[in-house]
């Protein structure tokens, strides 16, 4: 299994969220037509989520544990699992774990319902993850514009 430590492989270089996402909605694709018969990002993608990424101050926290990402997995595994959609905070953690469980099982087995799941998944996580991600960085360059003309506009 391909995990963020792994250097050897080529295909997964980059490891974020974002990245890896989309090279498994891609190795998934793959898989879909036969052309391949593993999907290694989409088992790093997890790992990433369930692993603790490491904070400015030592230890970090995990995705799957992380309150202010719950919104994300909300947003894009509610429109491929309705338990997910109408699940209330307290029961996220599990049901989503529970989800990425079922999704690398049935891509272990190549079951063509859930490598599509799968895709899908990852599809809809790399929109919602890269729109965060998006309106960040839109954010602190309008507060970096706004600072910028205030101290302007002071004779």
């Amino acid at each position: 299994m391909l995990t963020p430590n792994d250097s050897s492989s080529p295909e997964v270089k980059e490891y974020n969220p974002i990245d890896v996402s989309l090279e498994a909605s891609l190795q998934l694709e793959e898989m879909k037509q036969g052309r391949r018969d593993d999907a290694p990002a989409l088992f790093c993608l997890v790992d990433l989520l369930r692993k603790p990424r490491r904070g400015f101050s030592g230890q970090g926290i995990s995705m799957l544990a992380d309150i202010r990402s719950f919104t994300i997995f909300k947003e894009s595994l509610g429109q491929v699992s309705p338990k997910i959609r109408t699940a209330e905070h307290e029961q996220l953690p599990e049901i989503i774990s529970d989800f990425l469980v079922e999704l690398e099982r049935g891509v272990k087995e190549r079951n063509k319902q859930k490598v599509m799941l799968a895709k899908q998944f990852c599809l809809l996580f790399n929109t919602s993850l890269l729109g965060r991600e998006m309106s960040e960085l839109y954010e602190r360059r309008e507060r970096s514009d706004a600072r910028y003309i205030s101290h302007e506009s002071v004779p």
